[in-house]
């Protein structure tokens, strides 16, 4: 594991503060779900320093990289950095992307953020980091259907990336396939059980 240097990203914005000085991302305008909000830098916030993670080569020498949660008692980062905790980086170690979801149809973010509140009224929302990612890239290849209940796409692995590869994250619940070039993990459907 690798200790990142302090000087390795710069916060692109400041914090959402309420009044006590609490971060509150109900207060940020770009607060939602389909735009990623970089609150802290994931590799130059004291924070991260010794943090698990996990990485994944690009052939420009950067990495694809997944921050780990240490348990559910980790409570030091931000709701939004934790439910977007997978980022590019190029060689020097600069953000070139952090993960956006799209899950039309699978997750309503407005339901389980209140239902989290409803039993912690001091969390800031529903927690539902990705949890894994895949080691390498993939593509997904139909297979002539035999039947109902036999899959009809076997995934095919390889080492290097190339476009139109992905990876795949999951979370507690459902899988995602993430694009390496634009960051955005989309919801396959798929629960993870």
């Amino acid at each position: 594991m690798k200790e990142f240097q302090r000087n390795y990203f710069c916060n692109p914005r400041p914090l959402p503060l309420d009044r006590d000085g609490r971060v509150d991302f109900s207060l940020d305008q770009r607060g939602n779900q389909d735009e990623p909000i970089m609150a802290v830098d994931p590799l130059r916030d004291e924070r991260f320093m010794g943090r698990l993670f996990n990485s994944v080569s690009m052939p420009d020498g950067g990495r694809v990289i997944i921050l780990i949660r240490w348990d559910d008692t980790d409570r030091d980062l931000s709701l939004q950095i934790t439910n977007h905790n997978v980022f590019r980086i190029d060689s020097q170690n600069n953000i070139i992307w952090q993960a956006r979801r799209e899950e039309d149809g699978f997750v309503n973010w407005e339901s389980r953020n209140l239902h989290a509140k409803e039993n912690d009224p001091t969390c800031e929302g529903y927690l539902d980091p990705f949890l894994a990612m895949s080691e390498k890239f993939f593509v997904r290849e139909e297979v002539l259907s035999k039947g109902p209940f036999h899959p009809k796409f076997k995934e095919v692995y390889f080492d290097e990336y190339k476009p139109g590869r992905l990876l795949w994250l999951i979370t507690g619940r459902w899988a995602y396939d993430l694009d390496p070039e634009t960051g955005i993990a989309t919801c396959t459907g798929e629960q993870v059980k």
